[in-house]
């Protein structure tokens, strides 16, 4: 466990370090640093490696470098053979300290949660699970402020605002819902106790009789045997005949 605190207090002076960190250089614009475009050339080709070396080499030269920290971060983040949370976790806290009204921030705070998640889960026995809890809540704090930022651009509103205008303004009146009439239950036939006598109409089979008189289709012997005499098969229904329909079976 002890070789595990180093790493737990540098994530709780992370912001401090951050915020006092300074570098010394010449001031050169990010974008047209050499060093800067070989790293986005070499991202394209999926030469993650070197990229990561160029990136890294504007973040040491230039002071303002919001791009190249926000680079580093994701690679030190995704790179599996330079995997270091650590370090995108300080990176990250970078491009937010020069960048802070960046329509990315809400995605670099995400980051931030996935790596500090990284660092947590590397613990034996995981001591800090009702953190991950936490982190869990923060990174869904972190997407719905992404969710707002995203709508309050698309309506055209300040991205610094809290709230969003009400629902009315926006769509217009809300219209009460249409009720729906209710759907008719349909209910089974209930046969009759005592024989009686059917005509057959126009489209009729015994197994349509069967389910018209007794609310099921299996009572078509039933009837069959009963018409034998009038019915030389199943199939020889003629319009207008007329069939006797016995009273189902009682159970014992």
């Amino acid at each position: 466990m002890k070789e595990y605190l180093p790493k737990l207090l540098l994530i709780i002076l992370l912001p401090v370090l951050v915020s006092s960190c300074g570098q010394s250089g010449p001031i050169v614009e990010e974008v047209d640093d050499s060093a800067f475009q070989r790293g986005r050339s070499f991202l394209k080709v999926g030469k993650d490696e070197e990229a990561l070396d160029e990136f890294l080499s504007v973040t040491r030269r230039t002071i303002n470098c919001p791009k190249s920290h926000l680079e580093v971060g994701r690679l030190f983040l995704t790179l599996k053979s330079r995997k270091d949370p650590i370090s995108a976790i300080y990176h990250f806290r970078r491009f937010l300290l020069l960048e802070k009204d960046s329509r990315e921030a809400p995605k670099v705070e995400q980051l931030i949660v996935s790596a500090e998640r990284e660092i947590i889960r590397d613990l034996p026995g995981e001591p800090y699970s009702d953190y991950l809890d936490s982190l869990a809540l923060r990174d869904e704090n972190v997407k719905l402020t992404r969710e707002v930022s995203d709508l309050r651009a698309r309506l055209g509103l300040p991205l610094g605002g809290n709230s969003l205008p009400a629902v009315n303004s926006i769509r217009g009146p809300v219209k009460s819902p249409v009720a729906k009439p209710p759907v008719p239950v349909q209910t089974k036939p209930k046969p009759s106790a005592r024989a009686r006598s059917y005509k057959v109409k126009q489209g009729d089979s015994l197994y349509a009789i069967s389910r018209k008189l007794y609310g099921d289709s299996s009572y078509i012997d039933l009837i069959y045997q009963a018409n034998r005499q009038s019915l030389p098969s199943k199939n020889s229904l003629k319009l207008g005949q007329t069939l006797l329909i016995p009273p189902l079976p009682t159970s014992p």
